[in-house]
């Protein structure tokens, strides 16, 4: 356990959340077990509503944008500026008050007990009465897909209520530009990061359409995506040689049908087969070359976090 000051940083990303903010600020615990200072701050992701104005009445600091950024843009700006503020947790809910704000100690504990570096809040999906069932389904398949990718028990990888120790914020680099809870869970793992879930509350909502997608196709769309790049970006040595794999596999075959049928019918014919097979072989060959060089690219990228790793911590040393 910690033994030294611990200072709680909560950032909450709101886009037109006048009707909510102020409900997500009083319901912030002001004090918490193992903490001795909690900053509270919104980033105000240029809000067309009153939602800057309210937080500010309430007394909080906000960073307002004059453009929109999104999701992830938001969250790497809070990070960056948690660490401005020397924070040894950052903690970020939403701010349309989906979350149970009380749920914050329980979130951080894992932290505070240095039994992880990154907590998520799960949602009870399948008690969310506004959540339909193809949007429950596809929510655990989604969290089991991630599980695939990043080899850890994940039960809410969409989640926005979280937990981050100094420690991930120094390592955590976000790319994406539409969400970064994904993302941040398949780099913890090749960062050697901890991950824990915490079961958490929701609060009653209304159906309420989602400002990051335009329905669940979408979503499922965009976040397929971003599986396979993250997956490309962080293991493409595997990701071309499975290629590579399947392409030779298809393409041996295509070649012994040629032979097959050269021998036993006297050389005569087939010869779309061979010319298949020089394609596919080719193309196997390509892949398997790609493998070699995102190897590389890998051992280059693993480098450069190191030294982005140091100038960080010199950069926002306590």
């Amino acid at each position: 356990m910690y033994n030294y000051f611990m200072k709680l940083v909560i950032q909450i990303p709101a886009h037109n959340e006048q009707e909510s903010i102020l409900e997500v600020l009083k319901s912030i615990p002001k004090k918490i077990k193992g903490i001795d200072e909690i900053e509270i701050f919104v980033i105000n992701d240029a809000s067309e509503d009153k939602t800057s104005q309210i937080a500010k009445e309430f007394g909080v600091k906000v960073l307002d944008l004059a453009q929109k950024h999104g999701l992830a843009s938001v969250f790497k700006i809070g990070a960056k500026h948690a660490l401005s503020l020397k924070a040894d947790i950052l903690v970020n809910i939403d701010g349309d008050n989906q979350y149970c704000a009380y749920d914050i100690e329980k979130l951080i504990s894992p932290i505070i007990n240095n039994e992880a570096d990154i907590v998520i809040g799960a949602r009870p999906i399948d008690k969310i009465k506004t959540f339909s069932l193809f949007k429950k389904i596809m929510q655990r398949f989604g969290s089991f897909m991630v599980k695939i990718v990043s080899k850890i028990d994940i039960k809410d990888a969409a989640s926005g209520f979280r937990a981050y120790s100094r420690n991930a914020l120094l390592h955590l680099n976000i790319f994406n530009s539409f969400t970064y809870t994904i993302e941040s869970i398949i780099q913890a793992k090749y960062k050697n990061l901890i991950i824990k879930n915490v079961d958490i509350n929701v609060n009653p909502q209304e159906n309420r359409k989602s400002k990051l997608f335009k329905n669940s196709f979408d979503y499922i769309f965009k976040q397929a995506k971003n599986l396979i790049r993250f997956f490309i970006i962080y293991r493409p040595c595997k990701f071309f040689n499975t290629i590579a794999s399947i392409l030779f596999s298809i393409g041996f075959i295509l070649g012994l049908r040629f032979l097959y049928f050269y021998f036993t019918s006297s050389g005569q014919g087939h010869i779309q087969s061979l010319i298949l097979c020089a394609i596919i072989l080719t193309l196997s060959f390509i892949c398997f070359m790609l493998a070699i060089v995102g190897d590389l690219f890998t051992i280059n990228r693993k480098i450069l976090e190191d030294i982005q790793f140091e100038q960080r911590q010199e950069k926002y040393k306590k």
